[in-house]
């Protein structure tokens, strides 16, 4: 039976035609400049990247920037990825040089945070100042702030030093010199998400878009949603019925939408009411784990 409804579904994505977006705001070019000069002060730079897309949308500007800097590549949210996936991504990123950790910030007391400061350490054992300065870049949205809070806390015990939040361009300026550890004295410079300047590949937009580096509206709330579907039944995960009480997987984003509405009593005479709620019921369950999507998503290639 499963292998009948498989067959009825979706093999390839229609990926739509974006017009060009703002995808570099003001904020974002401003950034880069302040970045950029901050990059000659630090020992070190560590890049946060979302662990669910480890190849897809890592900005080609900052390999350039870094290349001569000790640099950590964090891949964050790792408690979302399937284990034996990002495990496997790891290992190339390590052939190929890089050095990876994966974090998952949202506990912040989490054993990888103890992990981070000690290939801090480890990566610029040969540094002669007092202190160890860190710049932190990334995309937006894949837990910059995040980390140095976690850091904070585990290391000197204080709270938040940096504003966090769920959508993109929480963090909107360099920020100065933020302590997150006395022995060894280590120093992190928070920065702005910066997004790639051009996205021509449709793929790659909605990979970004579908883990919330992107701000919905840019691509489409319902494009999102659809890709998402798409995305759980090419891998058999129909666990979104379970959590939506369907009868059975389906392949319609209209249908499944229309059922979410019913179920949450968001229609009014027969119209849909709240359109956006039902659109962020259904993907934002999906990205912070409620919905096991996250596991079939990682990237493998």
């Amino acid at each position: 039976a499963e292998l009948i409804l498989f067959m009825k579904m979706r093999v390839k994505f229609s990926f739509p035609v974006m017009k060009d977006k703002n995808w570099y705001p003001g904020h974002m070019a401003k950034g880069m400049r302040l970045t950029i000069n901050k990059i000659q002060r630090c020992n070190c730079v560590i890049e946060v990247h979302d662990a669910r897309i480890p190849f897809s949308g890592r900005n080609p500007k900052f390999k350039l920037l870094i290349e001569h800097k000790p640099k950590l590549l964090v891949l964050n949210k790792s408690d979302l990825c399937d284990p034996q996936r990002i495990k496997e991504s790891v290992n190339r990123l390590i052939t190929k040089g890089e050095h990876v950790v994966l974090t998952n910030c949202k506990t912040q007391f989490h054993s990888s945070i103890k992990q981070v400061m000690k290939n801090i350490t480890d990566i610029v054992k040969h540094h002669q100042e007092m202190m160890i300065k860190v710049l932190i870049i990334g995309m937006p949205n894949v837990g910059k702030s995040s980390l140095i809070n976690a850091l904070r806390r585990h290391f000197i015990g204080k709270g938040k030093g940096t504003l966090v939040g769920s959508v993109p361009g929480i963090t909107r300026n360099v920020t100065s010199y933020i302590k997150v550890s006395s022995s060894p004295a280590v120093y992190v410079i928070d920065t702005p998400g910066i997004m790639i300047p051009s996205i021509k590949n449709s793929e790659v937009l909605l990979k970004l878009a579908a883990v919330g580096t992107l701000k919905d509206h840019l691509v489409g709330e319902t494009v999102i949603a659809d890709y998402i579907l798409f995305c759980l039944n090419q891998q058999h995960n129909y666990k979104y019925t379970d959590v939506y009480g369907f009868k059975q997987p389906s392949d319609d984003i209209d249908e499944v939408l229309k059922s979410v509405a019913k179920r949450i009593n968001a229609y009014h005479k027969g119209i849909l009411i709240i359109h956006d709620y039902i659109h962020n019921i259904n993907y934002n369950r999906w990205r912070t784990g409620h919905i096991e999507s996250d596991k079939s998503f990682s990237e493998t290639i």
